[in-house]
């Protein structure tokens, strides 16, 4: 890990960036909405632009995991701080516009084919280690005073 990475703070990133958000206030004229696994939530291909650095995308994902949480019906208030916080640094970018938070059938079967997919995932890659932590590993049986070693 970096040492940039153990330092990321998202409300300093998304504060140095405000001016670059707010001036993404256009929503584009078919964006392509998609669950993103970091953060569970729905994002819109419009949000960003190529310009927009990496560590912005990142803090975004405060932003629209809350967003999502609130088309759910189920605010996660433990993220509301960086909603506001972005409310008012960048109050006219795109991602706030209030549609994009209506929970209709199409961002919902959206939102759950990608949760669901993403839990099934990890439900798989449980059981793969489950099943690895069973099987003995190769060159560590023990026999009677032999060092355990692991050879190749």
């Amino acid at each position: 890990m970096s040492d940039d990475d153990r330092h990321f703070d998202p409300a300093q990133t998304l504060t140095a960036c405000a001016e670059h958000l707010n001036a993404i206030c256009s929503p584009g004229w078919w964006p392509k909405v998609f669950y993103e696994t970091m953060s569970g939530a729905l994002i819109w291909s419009d949000e960003t632009n190529k310009e927009t650095p990496v560590e912005v995308i990142w803090a975004l994902r405060f932003i629209v995991a809350y967003r999502t949480s609130l088309m759910l019906n189920k605010p996660r208030e433990e993220l509301k701080p960086m909603w506001d916080l972005g409310l008012s640094l960048f109050p006219k970018w795109v991602g706030f516009r209030p549609e994009r938070r209506q929970p209709t059938p199409k961002l919902l079967q959206i939102y759950r084919r990608g949760d669901v997919s993403l839990r099934k995932c990890l439900r798989d890659m449980e059981r793969e280690m489950d099943k690895e932590d069973a099987e003995p590993l190769y060159g560590l049986e023990s026999q009677e005073g032999a060092p355990r070693t692991v050879t190749e």
